[in-house]
């Protein structure tokens, strides 16, 4: 048995996952979702100082950590390539990254995912999903996790964790789905085709969390339509199977039908308390945790629900 820990930082709020994983299966062992008032993102000392308290206090493993980039820090372009051997793929791919870059590619850390596709004429090329963050943010978020005596193992963006959410969610099988994850100010957006992602948008600034449900849902819905009418706009392409909800609103009762009714496609809320009580998945709660009863003690597990894009950057690991 391995543990791995997550660790999103999203504006003032620290949310912290500690995951068991034992084969295929895996086991939430501890969760913090906690915000900090006033919590200054810039002040690098000032947010290490707080995740350093919060992992001392309720006893975090910093063995295994991973970590995310915000959404609105990240560039990310899709392309395609002809097929090539792997140790050409990156000289590629930076090559394309010039040409679309706002920034110098020499000032950036990019990453990519890949498939393989063929036509109807059986001419194979690489689908090409890249992503880029300027050098001066991966170090400002090194630099916080470094003083707070956490050694990272890996740093994602958003994009990828839904991704890989997706893929779990869906078997490995992604076919033609939206996922939006809502958060306390953003709607994060990516459309994900042929087990690719297609496109994607952060929508910023929105205050959610101080809405009702009603008004978040024609707020979200109306980003959802937004999207999908520019990403259909000219192009011939399937018709979406769906609409998968995770974040902030994603336990409440009957938030997805107000977006299915709004928006005219299906739409199924997940989050991480879903994945914990469904029989579908390899998703159990430890020892540490199984003393709690999820029905007698929802307020307890209630952070559980803002927490799917943390829970992506274990999976798979």
């Amino acid at each position: 048995m391995k543990t791995f820990t997550a660790i999103e930082i999203d504006y003032n709020r620290f949310k912290i996952l500690e995951i068991h994983k034992k084969k295929h299966s895996y086991f939430l062992n501890n969760f913090v979702n906690e915000a900090i008032e006033n919590l200054n993102y810039d002040d690098v000392n000032s947010v290490s100082i707080n995740l350093k308290k919060i992992i001392a206090e309720n006893k975090i493993n910093i063995k295994n950590v991973f970590t995310s980039i915000n959404g609105n820090s990240v560039e990310s372009f899709s392309f395609n390539l002809p097929v090539m051997p792997e140790s050409d793929l990156k000289p590629a791919v930076e090559y394309e990254l010039k040409k679309v870059l706002p920034f110098p590619v020499s000032q950036c850390i990019f990453d990519y995912i890949y498939i393989e596709t063929a036509d109807e004429s059986g001419n194979r090329a690489l689908k090409i999903t890249t992503f880029a963050v300027k050098e001066e943010y991966i170090n400002k978020l090194k630099s916080i996790f470094d003083m707070s005596a956490i050694k990272i193992k890996s740093i994602e963006c958003k994009t990828v964790s839904i991704y890989n959410n997706i893929r779990y969610l869906n078997k490995n099988k992604t076919g033609h789905l939206v996922l939006c994850d809502v958060g306390d100010k953003t709607v994060k957006i990516a459309i994900i085709l042929n087990d690719a992602i297609n496109f994607e948008r952060t929508a910023d600034g929105l205050n959610l969390k101080n809405m009702d449900d009603e008004t978040a849902a024609g707020v979200i819905a109306e980003e959802l339509k937004r999207t999908i009418d520019f990403y259909f706009a000219g192009k011939s392409l399937p018709p979406i199977d769906g609409i998968i909800l995770t974040g902030l609103f994603s336990g409440a009762k009957g938030f997805d039908a107000k977006i299915s009714d709004a928006v005219t496609l299906r739409a199924y809320s997940v989050s991480v308390l879903t994945l914990v009580k469904s029989e579908k998945y390899s998703f159990y709660l430890s020892k540490n945790l199984n003393k709690y009863n999820l029905k007698d003690n929802p307020e307890f597990f209630r952070p559980l629900e803002d927490m799917w894009t943390t829970f992506g950057l274990i999976i798979n690991r």
